[in-house]
């Protein structure tokens, strides 16, 4: 069932009608609803990681569990800023969407390594 979900929904977001700038360095943009699908998977993450890191309870692999907690709000956080640009509800630049993207990828690989080192 979650599969022929994701399946049906990857063919509307891909089909879904997106908008061509013609102008400097402008060629198109990801459909609003790849978008959404994005954020609702980055919310869907977050509540499996806050869920995982409430249950190491501190220990050893906590540190890790936080930074991919914190990785995936960064991550949602961007989510919400692009899809508001996207729509038209707030003004904001992309650049800041990107940097967040950026420290979502260094928590990222900054969280693999906490939990490589106690594992290891």
């Amino acid at each position: 069932m979650k599969h022929g979900v994701f399946a049906g929904f990857l063919a509307v977001a891909t089909v879904w009608p997106g908008t061509a700038q013609a102008g400097v360095g402008a060629v198109g943009g990801i459909p609003v609803a790849l978008n959404l699908f994005i954020l609702v998977g980055s919310i869907a993450c977050l509540a499996v990681a806050v869920k995982l890191f409430l249950l190491v309870k501190g220990g050893a692999l906590a540190r890790g569990w936080q930074l991919l907690v914190i990785s995936f709000i960064t991550l949602t956080l961007a989510q919400v800023i692009v899809l508001a640009e996207k729509l038209g509800i707030m003004a904001v630049s992309f650049d800041i969407a990107a940097l967040l993207y950026l420290a979502t990828v260094g928590l990222w690989f900054w969280g693999l390594l906490q939990t490589r080192k106690v594992l290891e």
